[in-house]
Order: structure tokens, then sequence, then C-alpha cells
């Protein structure tokens, strides 16, 4: 795994779109279904890249984009006369975190529930985790859905969720570290409605996934629709295709033939009811 994510890092960090084939970047390609394979190289879409950060991301809890040295300068200063040579950004070691109906955190003891229009942006080592298990958690995808986190269409017995954006930057590490401990029945995820989205619900391995409940209703006339991001995602579709069975199959299959695309900020701003799916060997139960 440590040259996987070494390769992975290297192109992350570049503006490159290809890279000379070789055994370890066969070995990517084959196990996450990112890159398309052009003589001697692999090339790359936008949503490729994501998809490998994702890919690393969850498997071990590093985001390979940035520099490892994370917990700011504050952290950096303890050991380091030049603190601003940490990679991270002012905020980006915070876990975004806000508390729907009766739900609630704790935070160096204190109990914490968030207005509607609020988020609380906590340091991880403050957020009681073990509370936090006690607690139904959703994590979404685009961090810029959490202000509106209250607009939300949570299946009935989501409604009194912990919302918690997955982060990009030194946060995202955090965030893996919260799911792998949750409780399977505690934990949600809310995606795009693309098959990037499908991909990295069904990568997850535990917990549920939100995703539309009329998806059957959408279709290329959706004006919300954004078949240009399906048509940069034809891997992902791929791969999964490969490995869905049941509701699953007739999802994607659906997907496919629309060219759907539904970005979470469209869902949440129509307040699009959302029901849960548990991915379990290709199944959505």
């Amino acid at each position: 795994m440590r040259n996987e994510i070494a390769a992975i890092e290297r192109l992350l960090k570049s503006d490159k779109l290809k890279v000379k084939r070789n055994k370890t970047w066969d070995s990517i390609c084959v196990e996450t279904g990112a890159g398309a394979v052009v003589g001697k190289e692999i090339h790359f879409a936008s949503a490729d890249k994501q998809r490998l950060r994702a890919y690393i991301a969850s498997a071990c809890g590093v985001d390979p984009q940035f520099d490892s040295r994370s917990g700011g300068r504050m952290a950096m200063a303890s050991h380091d006369a030049s603190e601003k040579l940490t990679s991270d950004s002012v905020f980006g070691h915070l876990v975004v975190i806000a508390t729907a109906g009766k739900s609630e955190i704790k935070v160096n003891g204190d109990t914490i529930k968030t207005p509607a229009g609020s988020v609380l942006s906590v340091l991880p080592e403050n957020l009681d985790r073990e509370h936090l298990k006690t607690q139904k958690l959703v994590i979404v995808e685009n961090g810029a859905i959490m202000p509106y986190w209250h607009e939300i269409q949570l299946p009935g017995n989501w409604k009194d969720s912990v919302i918690i954006y997955r982060g990009h930057r030194e946060n995202m590490r955090t965030v893996a570290e919260i799911a792998r401990i949750q409780p399977d029945e505690q934990l949600g995820w809310f995606f795009d409605f693309d098959p990037a989205g499908l991909a990295l619900g069904f990568d997850q391995g535990k917990g549920v996934l939100m995703i539309p409940e009329a998806w059957s209703s959408f279709d290329s006339k959706t004006g919300f629709n954004q078949p240009h991001k399906y048509h940069d995602q034809k891997n992902a579709l791929n791969r999964i295709k490969k490995q869905a069975t049941g509701e699953l199959h007739a999802i994607v299959a659906h997907m496919e033939k629309h060219s759907l695309a539904v970005m979470q900020e469209h869902l949440v701003q129509r307040r699009v009811a959302l029901i849960e799916r548990k991915i379990m060997d290709g199944f959505l139960i």
C-alpha cells in the first residue's frame, strides 16, 4: 500500500493527467477502476483523480493530496521552529459538525446543539467520540451544504442525526477515524447521486447510503441533472456495474440510461426526500 499511496500522492500534487504504466499503476487501476490505459500510459480525468484520493482516504484515513505533517501551525510550533512549513490550512484540521433534531454532541464535557443555519468547528481531540457512538451520524461529501443541514430531508429514523462534513484536508483523516469506530447501525453516508457517489458509498463497507427516494423519476430531462459530470465518470460506472446486483443494479442501469449526475446541493436545495439503503455484497438492502 505504501507504494500506491506514494504514487497517488505524486499524481495528485501535480497537474498531470497521465502517468507511465508500471506494475504499481496497473495494480492501482485494477483495484480502483480509475484511469484509462492508452498504449504505455494511463490517462486520468478529473473524476478519476478524485476517485484515487477518496480510495486512499477510505482505505487508510490519509488524504494523499496533502502533506502528512498534520495538526496545523500550533501543533508544528511545538516541535519545529518553522511552524509555517505545515501544509495545513488555518481551519483544515477542524471537524465541521452540526446536530439535527434531538441529536447532540459533547465537546470538552459540554453538551452542544447547533441552531439551524450554523455549524460548529471542533478540534479533533476535544470531540467526545465515545458519546458520538450513541448518536446517529451522517457524513456528507460536500461542505457547501453544511450550513443548510436543516434542509436535508433525512429518512424518518435519521431525523435526529449528527451531521459531519467528510473533509477535504487534514480533517478528512479525522472523519475517517470517526467512521471506523462508529457502530454500523449508527452510521450513514450522503454523497452525490452519480456513478462516483455510488462507487464511493459502496466502498465504505459499513453503514447505510442515503439516496433520493424518487430516484426512478429522475431522467435526462430533469432540470438539475448534470450529464457532463456523468460522462466524466465512466470508470466509476464500469466498476460499480461489475459489482451491482439487486436494487443497486436497477439504480445503476437507470443512471446509465439517463446519464444522471445529481449533486448534493440540488438535492438539498429542492428538499428531495432521502431513503436509506445498506450496501452489502452488491445489494442495496
